[in-house]
């Protein structure tokens, strides 16, 4: 089978592709340029025969069997390797020929031909250092072919270059090579050794053209005009008499054209591209109308193969074949090669019927407004973006192929009016797929154009539909697929309403086409024809190969499409005994069916539901009833009495869906949270500044600042302050906050009170928030103010810690009181340096002060009654001067996570625990007295990423000790600079209420 791999045809399409463009150029000016024939310089002048390609010259040709069988041409030979050098299409060509089977390495390696001129001279002009011309092919792919009972792997290689002819040719090295390996096969030829050159022919169909030079200067002057504007509009009055003969039939009249919109059905000197019609009711080849182009304008061989897997689907496929065409101008003995061209069948009645079709009509959208615009854009040579004020191609009319024939007849005017409405309802967006089309028919070509990665023929100007009058419905027509490439996507049908049927349908092929068994067959049965076409092909188009792992590539991409890794993502809202509600997105590009939750015994946990399909890309919600015995279905040994634990139960549930027109069952565990946006949680938590409504805010825009009017307010709603400002509160002022008040301020907050006119925040009937001042670039400062009764700062779902809350930003507070505050912090700083002199902290429900990643001093204060710690610092580094601490419910001063405490002069008072340093901390202290508490000291690890505590005592006065100290074994207590040696094994066992600590009590 003749297999390229796709890196060699891009590396090889580069150079012939710079070669073609040479040829295009060189062909474009000389046809612009002579008056008698376009082709004058490039092929033979009047009476010159040029034999090798001459159809009439059969019988001198060798053909590939018999080469092989004879061995004639036979210029090398070793073991089951030969050497073979003919003429193929004028072109020196060698065939490597290995018999029996290939090793990875003669598959695989490189081939190199090293070709020594008898007369360098010309070529030394150009390159300046080489006698010789190196030509190399990275990977070539074999054909193989069975003679004698042996596979034989035949690979060709043309020798083929500007400054290389074979009568110039002094010898011949021939080379296979791998970096690895090196050389591991060689052979040298000399030229004397050579005989003479046969030329090697196929079993290709010919056909001739008969032309008289006036009209092919007609065309030739239509291809000059379409070469300069880039764009070929062609109309009835192209179209020019000629005769064609082929084969079976001789001189058979004919009109012909061009053909093509883009000009690179014209590019090559000779290979022009045209349609051929025979006139009245001839036929030729079996066909009314054909057109004949170059064989890359359809990819070669891929469009071949198309179109017989299309036909083998019982889908309306065109002929398409290959031909040796050569252009006969009448009254000059000339003959024109144009090599192999591909033949195509165009659109007639005779294609329905040769697709086992009763009579009907080709419906298509007329694309002739779009490249009016396009040649009218090149022509005024507007630097214009491609398609850029193209007609909308949703606006695009229909057109019906053999229109005088249909609008004449009642009956075909009457399908036509059918056919044409159904179609412009799909181009229009009225009509579900299903309505319109065969939908078992459009499935399987849609899915076999993505197979074939032939996405050029699902563009909507390359649609083609046949109106199917016995059932009323349109089928799709193979057309200009140009199969052959990787996708990257799975393109859509480019009209109509995708209904779930149609999706359905479709998922049904995919899963067929993309199976190995469905792409085997067809290999298998088309893989003998494909290496009796490639053989002739190959000789004259190095590209033109077949890649089978192109195929392998998009099966793989189509199931990926239809069976997704992640295929629905599925997150619990809410449940109860009784129900559970899912929230499911469908991740695929395709609808979506849901079954039922499951175990991973697969038996459903719920009631039936009735959901019908999710489209795709869509989120729904669905409430599953759950059955009786469901909370049975987690009795374990661990849970003995059964019953269903969020959220460590729910792991356990799957959610089996799969995709609609698939049996593959996909299973999804349901995540205990959404991952689609509430919105409502983001605009709910914004913070909008509507400061002008507040009657206790006045606003100096000039100076920033934010007066607090003097007196006594309440606040019931959010208060917020931007950046920017400077937040001034007089002495005397009071604030009751209400109804879940908060304070948010991101500006410096500016307490100004006095002994005698405290400032106070309060929450009279214990329902308002709390205040939170963050990311001020200047320092807060408060002085004189009340703390009374506030809960934790709230918007919607974003709450915090504190009563009062610093973040980010520096503050100082001094002769100030936090009292009876209901959070878990009555004052919690973060990420920011503090200073507290002188302040009262009473009655707080948890910790009096938390400190989070801070540097700061706490002197001159008092804490009294806290509901957990007194000082609490995590990450911190702090000074402690002149406190004391009564009656803490769990530990007075606490350090943890690497932070250090350094103080002098700590007196603590009852409660539960006095001094606790953790996981790397580290507490200094100069002049302490610990009485009537607990548990005095204690030191450990926590948390496994850090380590042991450090605790240092001076001048340490203990007394109504129950227990001094805990230390573990690798965290130490040093008291008077004395390292205590008596250690404890699982102290954290004993700590955190199960011995001491607030939960002991």
């Amino acid at each position: 089978m003749l297999i390229n791999s796709k890196e060699n045809r891009n590396r090889t399409g580069l150079v012939i592709g710079a070669v073609l463009i040479i040829l295009a150029l060189l062909g474009f000016q000389l046809a612009t340029s002579s008056e008698q024939n376009p082709f004058t310089g490039i092929f033979p002048k009047k009476n010159k025969k040029v034999l090798p390609q001459d159809a009439t010259q059969v019988s001198s040709l060798l053909y590939t069997d018999d080469l092989l069988n004879s061995e004639k041409d036979k210029i090398y030979e070793r073991d089951n390797f030969s050497l073979y050098l003919n003429l193929e299409l004028g072109t020196p060509t060698l065939m490597a020929v290995y018999t029996g089977s290939l090793t990875e390495l003669e598959e695989n390696g490189r081939f190199l031909v090293f070709i020594y001129l008898k007369d360098p001279s010309k070529w030394r002009s150009i390159n300046k250092k080489y006698d010789h011309i190196l030509l190399t092919k990275e990977t070539l792919t074999p054909i193989v072919k069975k003679l004698g009972g042996k596979d034989h792997y035949i690979f060709k290689f043309r020798l083929e270059h500007p400054y290389f002819a074979f009568e110039n040719l002094e010898r011949l090295e021939f080379v296979r090579h791998t970096r690895a390996f090196g050389r591991f096969e060689e052979a040298i030829i000399p030229a004397d050794s050579l005989g003479p050159l046969y030329p090697v022919g196929n079993s290709l169909e010919n056909l001739t053209i008969n032309i008289t030079q006036k009209r092919l200067d007609k065309i030739a002057a239509k291809r000059a005009e379409a070469l300069e504007s880039g764009v070929l509009m062609t109309s009835d009055d192209d179209f020019v008499k000629a005769h064609v003969s082929s084969n079976e039939r001789q001189n058979i009249p004919v009109t012909m054209r061009l053909k093509g919109d883009w000009t690179d059905h014209l590019e090559h000197p000779a290979k022009w591209s045209f349609r051929i019609v025979p006139t009245g009711e001839e036929t030729l080849l079996g066909m009314r109308k054909f057109s004949v182009q170059h064989p890359k304008a359809r990819n070669y061989l891929w469009e071949w193969l198309f179109n017989k897997v299309v036909k083998d689907n019982d889908l309306v496929g065109l002929r398409y074949d290959f031909l040796n065409v050569r252009m006969q101008i009448k009254n000059r003995d000339s003959v024109i090669p144009m090599g192999i061209m591909a033949l195509e069948e165009s659109f007639d009645k005779i294609l329905i019927e040769n697709n086992k079709r009763r009579e009907g009509l080709i419906l298509a959208f007329d694309e002739s407004s779009m490249w009016n615009e396009r040649k009218q854009i090149r022509d005024m040579e507007v630097d214009l973006k491609k398609d850029v004020d193209m007609p909308k191609r949703g606006e695009l009319p229909v057109k019906v192929y053999n229109e005088n024939k249909t609008l004449s007849s009642p009956v075909l005017s009457r399908q036509f009016e059918i056919g044409r409405n159904l179609l412009l309802g799909l181009r229009d967006g009225k009509l579900k797929l299903s309505e319109a089309f065969d939908v078992d028919k459009l499935t399987t070509y849609i899915a076999l154009s993505n197979l074939f990665g032939g996405h050029h023929g699902l563009h909507v100007e390359n649609i083609r539909t046949y109106y199917n009058p016995v059932t009323n419905k349109l089928e799709p027509v193979s057309f200009d697929s140009n199969s052959g490439y990787n996708i990257s996507t799975l393109l859509e049908y480019p009209i109509g309403i995708h209904d779930d049927l149609f999706r359905e349908k479709l998922v049904e092929k995919y899963t067929l086409i993309s199976s190995e068994a469905f792409i085997s067959s067809f290999i298998r049965k088309y893989e003998e024809q494909l290496n009796e076409l490639a053989m002739p092909l190959s000789g004259e188009f190095n590209e033109a190969g077949l890649d089978f792992e192109i195929l392998r590539h998009n099966a793989n991409l189509i199931k990926k499409k239809i069976f997704p890794a992640n295929s629905i993502n599925a997150t619990l809202i809410s449940f109860d005994n009784k129900s559970m509600e899912v929230e499911v997105k469908n991740l695929s590009d395709f609808p979506m069916m849901l079954e039922d939750l499951v175990l991973s015994n697969k038996k459903s946990l719920n009631e039936k539901h009735n959901l019908g399909p999710i489209p795709a890309k869509d989120t729904v919600r669905l409430k599953f009833n759950l059955k009786s015995a469901f909370n049975n279905a987690f009795v374990s040994k661990k849970n003995k009495e059964g019953g269903f634990r969020y959220p460590k139960d729910l792991r356990k549930i799957q959610l089996g869906h799969y995709v609609l027109g698939s049996s593959y069952r996909m299973y999804e565990p349901i995540k205990a949270y959404r991952s689609t946006l509430n919105m409502k949680v983001v605009e709910s938590s914004r913070l909008n500044a509507e400061l002008a409504k507040f009657d206790f805010i006045r606003i100096d825009e000039e100076l920033k600042t934010v007066h607090f009017e003097p007196g006594s307010y309440e606040l019931s709603e959010l208060l917020y302050i931007p950046g920017g400002y400077t937040i001034q509160v007089p002495e005397g002022f009071s604030l009751n906050l209400s109804n879940g008040a908060t304070i948010v301020s991101y500006s410096a907050l500016h307490c100004n009170g006095s002994s005698k006119a405290p400032i106070r925040f309060y929450s009279g009937d214990s329902s308002g928030g709390g205040i939170f001042v963050s990311s001020s670039k200047t320092p807060s400062k408060i002085s004189n103010t009340q703390f009374t009764n506030l809960s934790i700062p709230k918007v919607a779902h974003w709450e915090l810690s504190g009563a009062v809350n610093f973040n980010e930003t520096e503050v100082t507070i001094n002769h100030s009181t936090f009292e009876k505050n209901r959070s878990e912090d009555a004052l919690n700083i973060i990420r920011s340096e503090f200073t507290i002199d002188s302040v009262q902290f009473k009655d707080t429900y948890s910790d009096a002060f938390d400190g989070d990643f801070v540097k700061g001093k706490i002197s001159n204060s008092v804490f009294t009654n806290s509901g957990n710690d007194g000082i609490d610092v995590s990450g911190s580094l702090v000074e402690v001067e002149n406190v004391l601490i009564i009656n803490p419910s769990d530990k007075a001063l606490s350090a943890g996570e690497g932070s250090t405490i350094k103080g002098k002069n700590i007196e603590i008072k009852s409660g539960e625990i006095g001094l606790v340093s953790k996981d790397l901390s580290r507490i200094d202290i100069q002049g302490i007295s610990i009485a009537d508490t607990r548990l005095a000291i204690s030191c450990f690890q926590k948390k496994t990423e850090y380590g042991p505590g450090i605790i240092d005592l001076k001048d340490v006065r203990f007394s109504g000790i129950e227990v001094a100290y805990l230390i573990e074994p690798r965290s130490d207590l040093i008291i008077d600079n004395k390292v205590i040696q008596e250690k404890t094994e699982g102290v954290i066992d004993k700590m955190y209420g199960s011995e001491y600590g607030k939960s002991s009590r």
